[in-house]
């Protein structure tokens, strides 16, 4: 286990407590990589200031319920995207990528064809079925908010391999949905009602 494992885990313990100082340590540590995911979403700094804030009062009102053979990490970036999910189905946002998808609010239920749980179980098999170490790197990209540089420095690796990897998973589980049904258009119309699972295969 590495050092900064090991450290997580005693600062997550603590948090389990109620140790405010836990608390805050953890704050510190991922404040900027939440900042950087949120901000993948296009939603306003102010907006991602409180996203960020609403992450975290949920992680503490939740401090129990925090799993020591779960990645912390996960679970915090978990929050964040039900968070932004549940915003730009409630915002104006919500216009905005409908337009980009070239949809209208007037679309009748039949006429849109991706079905949201069957969207990210598809996925999840995808990022399963990949090789180790590319879904090692595509996890820590996108459900754990790690930038490329980020990925590098903690796998002892080049940015340019970081990349190649993404880009590798990327394809992969574009093909695989395509095989199940989901190609270029489908995914397009998809993306007007859940731009967070696009977002998850987008470069």
């Amino acid at each position: 286990m590495r050092q900064e494992d090991f450290e997580e885990q005693e600062l997550v313990s603590e948090l389990r407590k109620g140790n405010p100082s836990a608390f805050r340590q953890l704050y510190v540590a991922y404040g900027p990589r939440l900042y950087g995911f949120c901000k993948r979403f296009g939603i306003p700094p102010e907006e991602v200031r409180e996203t960020i804030q609403e992450t975290f009062i949920r992680v503490w009102e939740h401090r129990q319920d925090i799993r020591f053979d779960a990645s912390f990490s996960s679970y915090l970036f978990t929050i964040a995207r039900n968070l932004i999910y549940n915003a730009l189905r409630h915002t104006a946002y919500w216009d905005k990528y409908l337009g980009e998808a070239g949809l209208q609010h007037t679309a009748e239920p039949a006429s849109i064809p991706a079905d949201e749980r069957e969207l990210r179980r598809l996925i999840g098999e995808a990022v399963q079925a990949l090789p180790d170490k590319c879904r090692q790197i595509f996890r820590k990209s996108r459900y754990e908010g790690f930038s490329n540089q980020e990925i590098a420095t903690a796998l002892a690796i080049s940015k340019s391999t970081v990349e190649n990897q993404l880009n590798k998973a990327l394809k992969t589980i574009r093909a695989f949905l395509k095989s199940n049904g989901y190609g270029p258009a489908l995914l397009a119309c998809a993306a007007g009602f859940n731009h967070i699972l696009i977002n998850f295969i987008s470069n």
